[in-house]
């Protein structure tokens, strides 16, 4: 036990003395756990307790998936609170929405990491509202935040506050959507991919005609990628299609029955396609209570004779479905977001695959 102690302070005052003579200076990647188990002869048990020291001092800085830092001590990723109070660094995060189909394994995942990190995560709320997501980003840069975490209010153009943060060269990731022609670090589902798979488990279903549901496409990348891979697996698969069904956004779906306007769209849509197609592609969970009122309003029997599948979709859902891959996507978010607070930033737009969940159909 002695000897452990010895070796774990021995790797400890050797890293710190580096650091504080310059040998590894503010923002240098240092060796890798495994280096460092190799050059001091030790186990890894006691290479990560002492680089838990050096976290705990204030030295380093964990990023998963690129490697460990050197703090920048004079970074604006250093918040002091007033009165000289303890150094508190936080992080902002501002979700579009939540909801059982989708969040909260990534904000669980995303607390949870930057807490490690040695961050505190504020979470705030835009609830599909420009205006509202302004006014959070504001409260979040006052809040002395040292990088913000955004999924976009759906729309055609981008918050001009996002837009200037990201001028400004403020740490910024967003969620969900591409910002096209603007550079900045992005996480989202690889949505091509996840209509590809369910086209393609309808095909093996032996569906060989079929229709695609969607919210209408306002400025918003995913819905569009999911669009494009719809269409490209059909031609793939060499499968017929009828014109897509384009439904009004409805940002408070969740808290009320489906809207009649989006019912009638679908009633009409089932009329005029269900004899002749056997399998539907909805784009969003949000919209199967919507699609499976038509149904019962026209005896379409979707679900029966016509199978139907989805992206998203709680756990008990037994349609199948895409499920977005939350917990690799907050590893992404939380590591792209640490790499600009320490100026390391590489890599900067990642499409995460989604995952397959099969249901009754």
């Amino acid at each position: 036990m002695a000897r452990d102690n010895f070796l774990y302070m021995q790797l400890y005052e050797d890293l710190k003395n580096k650091i504080e003579e310059g040998v590894y200076g503010e923002g240098t990647k240092i060796p890798s756990d495994d280096e460092l188990k190799n050059k001091f002869g030790v186990s890894m048990i006691t290479v990560k307790k002492a680089l838990s020291m050096l976290r705990d001092d204030g030295l380093l800085q964990r990023i998963p998936g690129v490697g460990t830092f050197v703090k920048e001590r004079t970074s604006f990723s250093e918040t002091v609170e007033e009165n000289s109070g303890p150094v508190v660094k936080k992080i902002g995060l501002v979700m579009e929405h939540v909801s059982s189909s989708f969040g909260l394994d990534l904000l669980y995942k995303i607390d949870r990491m930057a807490e490690e990190n040695g961050y505190k995560t504020i979470m705030r709320f835009s609830y599909y509202n420009r205006d509202k997501e302004t006014e959070e980003i504001d409260f979040l840069v006052k809040s002395k935040i040292a990088g913000l975490i955004v999924m976009p209010c759906h729309g055609v153009y981008y918050n001009p506050k996002i837009l200037k943060l990201i001028l400004e060269g403020f740490p910024v990731v967003v969620i969900d959507k591409k910002l096209e022609g603007i550079s900045v670090p992005s996480v989202r589902t690889d949505n091509k991919q996840a209509i590809k798979t369910l086209v393609r488990h309808l095909w093996e279903q032996g569906c060989r005609n079929l229709g695609f549901i969607s919210s209408e496409i306002i400025g918003t990348s995913s819905l569009q990628e999911r669009k494009s891979g719809f269409y490209e697996a059909a031609s793939e698969f060499s499968i017929a299609t009828v014109p897509e069904c384009a439904l009004v956004f409805d940002e408070n779906i969740y808290e009320h029955p489906p809207v009649d306007e989006n019912i009638e769209n679908v009633v009409k849509f089932l009329n005029k396609h269900k004899d002749e197609i056997d399998g539907i592609v909805c784009a969003e969970y949000s919209l199967m209570s919507t699609i499976l009122e038509a149904s019962k309003r026209t005896s379409a029997e979707v679900g029966e004779k016509i199978k139907i599948c989805c992206v998203d979709g709680p756990e008990e859902l037994d349609i199948t479905h895409m499920k977005q891959n939350e917990v690799e996507m907050a590893r992404k978010i939380v590591g792209l977001l640490l790499s600009q607070i320490n100026g390391t930033t590489a890599e900067t737009d990642f499409m995460v695959p989604a995952i397959l969940v099969n249901g009754q159909q």
